[in-house]
């Protein structure tokens, strides 16, 4: 079960490949539309956005990075070379082929088209107050940019969007709704009722297919189940537990397919594990086979930040626990569980 490294090749390539998606994406604004470097600050951490005003005189701002000198010099080089973008996407297109070749992991067409979708639309802008990419697919992509290739490479046709309904939106105001996007890519998305008829819809899927997309949200308090409105996503969500704790410090991966590269936010890595090892506790024992691809998951993930990041997974189990006894009773049930298949694993965990 231990993750194969990419080559080298494949590594450098992804490193490349992702530094210029967020460069390309930044300088669309800076070459086409006048404005401002501004600082925000967010959950008390610093960061930038080129702040501009659309055709509808309407406030927009687009994520830099962190408030620090690397941005800042970043952002110099960016007005340096922002005539030059023709060129810049050509080069993009020949490093995501040159990736994939190399080995990375693409992603299939379906929901790549879909997220693509949503990405043009601008609701997958990397930063702060964006959609999160939530689910297998980050898994996959936290795969790319980990480096590794999973040993049990998961494929699914279901799209996980996850938002905060409590973000402050002058962040990030979408022009159009999750469920538009849907509906404007022809794709026969439709719908998913719900078991209350007055409730809205949180969930997509194409009649015929395996194809589907779900909207979710942290749950704040004791469940309802009823949905609540993600501005991120400008749509219903429907609350999940501990999802809070996922989407918190996310950050831009670029995830490649075929035909279509998408700059898209992802949880962090080791938020990523320890969510899984949460969540496996949290099924009812009809969904046995779900936990059990939530802990491999997670163990994957787990093998290579012990080895790559032990210090932000340290960091990101330190979080968790302050979060209550409910929290951390919950993670030593999971690793409890999964002491058979990965017995170090669990005691590096443990122990930290």
């Amino acid at each position: 079960m231990t993750p194969e490294p990419l080559s080298l090749t494949a590594r450098t390539l992804y490193a490349e490949l992702r530094e210029q998606t967020l460069a390309i994406g930044a300088t669309e604004n800076l070459a086409e539309t006048p404005g401002t470097v501004v600082p925000k600050t967010v959950r008390g951490n610093r960061y930038l956005y080129y702040q501009y005003r659309d055709l509808s005189g309407q406030t927009r701002q687009a994520y830099l990075g962190p408030d620090d000198k690397r941005t800042r010099r970043w952002v110099d080089q960016l007005r340096e070379r922002a005539h030059d973008r023709a060129e810049d996407l050509q080069r993009l297109n020949e490093l995501r082929a040159a990736f994939l070749a190399a080995g990375g992991v693409p992603m299939d067409s379906a929901p790549l088209r879909v997220l693509k979708a949503f990405a043009d639309a601008g609701l997958l802008q990397p930063g702060p107050g964006s959609a999160v990419l939530v689910g297998t697919h980050a898994f996959n992509a936290l795969g790319n940019l980990l480096g590794v290739r999973w040993r049990t490479h998961m494929r699914t046709q279901d799209l996980d969007l996850a938002g905060e309904a409590d973000i402050d939106i002058a962040l990030r105001r979408p022009r159009t709704s999750a469920p538009d996007v849907l509906e404007q890519l022809g794709m026969g998305f439709i719908p998913v009722p719900t078991l209350d008829p007055r409730s809205p819809s949180t969930s997509f899927r194409v009649r015929g297919r395996e194809l589907r997309v779900d909207l979710l949200a942290p749950q704040v308090g004791k469940a309802t189940g009823s949905a609540v409105r993600v501005p991120a996503l400008n749509a219903p969500a429907q609350p999940v537990r501990f999802l809070d704790y996922l989407l918190e410090g996310a950050i831009p991966a670029a995830i490649a397919g075929r035909r279509a590269l998408v700059l898209a936010n992802v949880p962090l890595p080791e938020r990523f594990a320890l969510h899984k090892l949460l969540v496996s506790e949290s099924r009812p024992p009809a969904f046995s086979s779900k936990a059990g691809k939530d802990r491999i998951q997670a163990l994957q993930l787990l093998q290579v930040l012990i080895e790559e990041a032990p210090d932000d997974l340290r960091e990101a189990k330190i979080r968790l626990v302050e979060r209550g006894a409910g929290w951390s009773d919950r993670l030593h049930r999971a690793l409890a569980r999964s002491e058979r298949e990965a017995p170090e694993v669990v005691r590096v965990i443990e122990g930290i």
